[in-house]
């Protein structure tokens, strides 16, 4: 085996390595480590993804599927190194165009919504990044977060980042009590956990290459795994899991009322699935309310 087919070999190796550490850290580390993890993953794998399609392409379509299937190592004979550098070019331009939708959209949005700005929650912390917390008409009630990149300097970093919080005026005119702050410090708790920098860009980019079903199927799995860990972030800010739980039962037994949108609302309360997992994790924000482990666990 020459050199250069060796190197052939690197990217297989980096993309197994980091599945590896992805699986690991999924139980046992930070979320900001898991979604780098997975962001990396994501594209190594888009790099193979793409060199297999443009090695397909050149080799006859189904033939070259059937020759494939047959014989995988072909893909590493140095000869072919040309549709390597190809399906990484691929991949990168399919991750540019993945970035810059989202934030089209995250731009959009604003401009779109109309949205007026809703005083930070005194009982919460302040956030430590730029943040702000707005608020637009919907008849849905949700809310959702995410992060834009702006051209700005700010405190001497460039590009600048700004995390913005959306809440219906629908979803504030339900909540009682505690609850808006839940809803508040459930969406702090995607921010601080890189959510909305990190897996709002894997949902895209996932989207965009909907054939894939181990993307999509990382996704759906990190989302998951993302609502519960921010619930759990909101009631160990706020002590209060059951307003959580309360504010979550509202936004799911309004879904079915409005027409649902293109993009994930208050956590991700539309849709059979999406019931069912908001019904999940209302069952857990019970249990941990009724678990002593936050004080003041009422709604008052």
């Amino acid at each position: 085996m020459s050199a250069a087919s060796g190197l052939l070999y690197l990217p297989v190796v980096v993309w197994i390595a980091t599945g590896v550490g992805l699986l690991i850290a999924y139980r046992k580390s930070t979320p900001r480590l898991v979604l780098r993890l997975a962001a990396g993953f994501l594209a190594l794998w888009a790099v193979l993804a793409t060199t297999v399609l443009a090695w397909v392409l050149l080799n006859g379509g189904v033939d070259g599927v059937v020759t494939l299937l047959h014989s995988p190592l072909l893909l590493f004979q140095s000869r072919w190194m040309l549709v390597w550098l190809t399906g990484a070019v691929g991949a990168l331009a399919v991750l540019t165009v993945a970035f810059c939708l989202n934030q089209v959209v995250g731009h959009g949005l604003l401009r779109v919504l109309a949205t007026d700005p809703v005083p930070w929650p005194a009982a919460l912390p302040t956030p430590e990044r730029p943040t702000s917390l707005l608020e637009f008409e919907s008849p849905a009630a949700e809310a959702f977060s995410f992060t834009l990149v702006g051209l700005g300097l700010n405190e001497g970093r460039l590009p600048f980042r700004r995390d913005v919080i959306l809440v219906s005026r629908r979803l504030r005119a339900l909540l009682v009590g505690k609850e808006f702050e839940a809803v508040v410090a459930h969406e702090l708790g995607h921010i601080r956990g890189l959510d909305s920098r990190y897996l709002t860009f894997l949902r895209t980019f996932a989207h965009m290459m909907r054939w894939d079903p181990l993307l999509a199927y990382l996704a759906r799995s990190l989302t998951t795994r993302e609502e519960y860990r921010a619930d759990l972030d909101a009631a160990r800010i706020t002590h209060q899991p059951l307003a959580l739980a309360r504010a979550l039962y509202k936004a799911v037994t309004t879904a079915d009322l409005v027409p649902a949108r293109p993009f994930p609302a208050l956590l991700g309360a539309t849709g059979r699935h999406g019931r069912s997992e908001a019904y999940e994790r209302i069952r857990r924000l019970v249990a941990l309310a009724e678990s002593g482990a936050f004080e003041g666990g009422s709604i008052v």
